[in-house]
């Protein structure tokens, strides 16, 4: 986002340049052309006073249309470009018409400054008019700039969920899941034990298959999963984990990227000891404004270092999806991720 800001306004500059010295060379073509011939002082000091006016007002409204103050207090788009070009005008007539150009008429020996200082009202219509330019410029090129970083960020997030999809998928499908899954079963001497583990972990799969394309689901859905792939995981370790659920029925139908809970509660039961000795409490829970998900942080000295993928992945979608970004707090004794609970949800690819 910064290298696009600096981009963006390193054309504005660069543009800005151009306009003023197209002004001033056309400011300095009427007196190469008078009656009295060439003069050199004349010219220069027309010349340049016409580039500095010109970068005086450009760069007022450069500044002032992309002021987050000013577009966040007039969200009228109207208003806002009216107010701007009153303002620039009023301060280009102060600083220029006013200031400078007394300056200039001394140095250059500029007689029509002294004719125009007499007309104040020319001056500030001149100033209007050149504002109204200068400001709907740099409206239309914000617009297709805004729309072209909008254009990067749709093909970030689809990039980013494509991810995110593809290392859950691996995640699931890797032989080792596979195979502690399979291990589980051949050691099941229960029937109805296996019907029920091969039941949930279907629903694992199909929830998978059933949401990889969408960006969102609702909470509800992924407490569903969190229900079967639990019981997976249970099997497993057995009274070595806990998982308490203490949400709202009122928060069920707010909504967050498919899969962020299983990767927290894959995460949790991966890089943390679980044993009877030492169990790995985990809590999913909410205040109403956050989603958290902590667990007991006590590591696997034996593990490599983890990479921090999935939860980067996790931030990543929140602030593509939401600009939101999640709180990840890991203490001596607690690891915790807060989630922004999110009600309404407008999908980018919505915006083009």
């Amino acid at each position: 986002m910064k290298e696009k800001y600096l981009s963006g306004k390193k054309n504005n500059v660069v543009l800005g340049f151009i306009i003023s010295i197209a002004i001033m060379l056309i400011a300095s073509v009427p007196r190469s052309m008078s009656e009295n011939g060439w003069d050199r002082n004349s010219i220069f000091g027309a010349a340049l006073y016409s580039f500095i006016f010109s970068m005086v007002v450009w760069f007022a409204h450069l500044y002032l249309i992309n002021n987050r103050i000013v577009s966040n207090r007039i969200a009228n788009p109207f208003w806002r470009s009216f107010i701007s070009i009153v303002l620039v005008a009023l301060f280009s007539y102060i600083l220029c018409d006013r200031f400078l150009s007394g300056i200039f008429r001394n140095i250059f020996n500029i007689d029509e400054f002294q004719l125009a200082a007499k007309r104040p009202g020319l001056l500030f219509m001149r100033n209007i008019f050149r504002g109204i330019i200068y400001y709907y410029i740099l409206f239309f090129q914000k617009i297709m700039e805004d729309k072209k970083n909008a254009e990067i960020e749709i093909q970030r997030l689809k990039q980013v969920q494509l991810e995110a999809k593809i290392a859950s998928l691996k995640e699931q499908l890797s032989p080792h899941f596979l195979f502690n899954t399979l291990n589980i079963l051949s050691t099941l001497t229960k029937e109805k034990e296996a019907q029920n583990l091969i039941s949930e972990l279907a629903n694992v799969y199909r929830y998978i298959l059933q949401y990889k394309n969408k960006e969102v689901v609702e909470l509800k859905q992924e407490l569903d999963l969190i229900a079967s792939y639990w019981y997976i995981l249970k099997m497993r370790f057995g009274d070595s984990i806990d998982l308490i659920i203490e949400i709202d029925d009122g928060l069920l139908d707010s909504v967050l990227p498919p899969l962020t809970l299983q990767l927290l509660l894959e995460n949790s039961v991966k890089h943390n000891i679980a044993g009877l000795l030492r169990p790995l409490n985990i809590r999913i829970y909410s205040d109403g404004q956050f989603i958290f998900f902590e667990n007991n942080y006590q590591p696997r000295k034996s593990e490599l270092l983890s990479t921090g993928e999935g939860l980067s992945n996790i931030a990543q979608q929140y602030q593509l999806l939401f600009s939101k970004k999640i709180d990840i707090n890991k203490g001596q004794d607690t690891f915790k991720v807060s989630l922004p609970v999110m009600k309404e949800y407008n999908s980018p690819s919505n915006n083009q």
